[in-house]
């Protein structure tokens, strides 16, 4: 009875929803401060792509603080092993830094509810991983096409959740829900020069190619937000977030993002 007043009572009952957005996903990490300064419980979270990484973490328990570390500590290029036969990146080296945190812990065995969204490459059809190894579930969901080969699980294989439900709130119960989105972020001119990763690039897929494929990819990632919003039953608070010049390959901007989501979640979310 307990566990159902939990999901159904509508004070101090809050499902969060992370959404995909490569380097934009640490933006997450300042929500989640601003929502522990105030003494929130999220009693259930689901997460597409990177924001599949920052639901598991939370779900583990980590805190905003230790996320912080986490991040700043992260070589991305170490992270990279390039492989041009599925995807550019294979991802063997992403599953060894999720191994280092989550180890072989289960989805099901969560305190906090936790559902991972992925894409079924054969069907097209979404799928939640509501059990199984965190692992496995989170690489499945960070499959970008084109950067990631997919990756396998029990003979299937998936792509980024992304590609069916970039902002999963339609899988929370809880009456009241956050969610934090992607839409209308993506307006605005291509810049031609790039950073990425430290380095200065004025041409090259890290150049302006990079952005004309982020934000291909965003514009189909924002028509099933939309859809997934119009979906969604109950109280629900949607932050969108103004990056500026803030990118998707921004991975070196780390106290930015954060900064950024924090000041957003307290100018904008309605929490009592």
């Amino acid at each position: 009875m307990n566990f159902l007043k939990k999901f159904f009572t509508k004070e101090r009952s809050y499902g969060i929803a992370f959404w995909g957005g490569s380097a934009r996903w640490l933006a997450h990490i300042g929500v989640i401060k601003f929502l522990e300064e105030k003494n929130i419980q999220i009693t259930e979270i689901a997460g597409t792509s990177m924001g599949a990484i920052i639901g598991a973490f939370l779900a583990i328990g980590t805190t905003s603080d230790e996320m912080q570390k986490i991040v700043r500590e992260i070589s991305y290029l170490q992270m990279i092993d390039f492989d041009l036969k599925n995807g550019f990146i294979k991802g063997d080296k992403i599953i060894n830094f999720l191994e280092k945190y989550f180890g072989n812990t289960q989805i099901q065995d969560l305190k906090i509810p936790l559902k991972i969204i992925a894409t079924d490459l054969e069907t097209g059809e979404k799928k939640v991983f509501m059990s199984g190894k965190i692992v496995d579930a989170v690489r499945a969901s960070i499959s970008l096409p084109g950067i990631f080969g997919p990756h396998e699980i029990d003979g299937k294989f998936f792509i980024d959740g992304g590609v069916v439900s970039n902002l999963p709130l339609e899988e929370l119960w809880a009456y009241q829900k956050i969610g934090i989105s992607a839409l209308k972020t993506y307006n605005g001119p291509l810049v031609r020069k790039k950073k990425f990763l430290g380095f200065e690039l004025e041409n090259g897929f890290f150049g302006m190619n990079s952005q004309i494929l982020s934000r291909a990819f965003a514009i189909m990632m924002q028509q099933n937000e939309a859809q997934s919003i119009a979906e969604t039953h109950g109280k629900i608070q949607v932050l969108n977030f103004e990056y500026g010049e803030l990118d998707m390959a921004d991975f070196d901007e780390v106290e930015k993002f954060i900064e950024l989501g924090y000041e957003t979640a307290r100018k904008n979310l309605n929490i009592k």
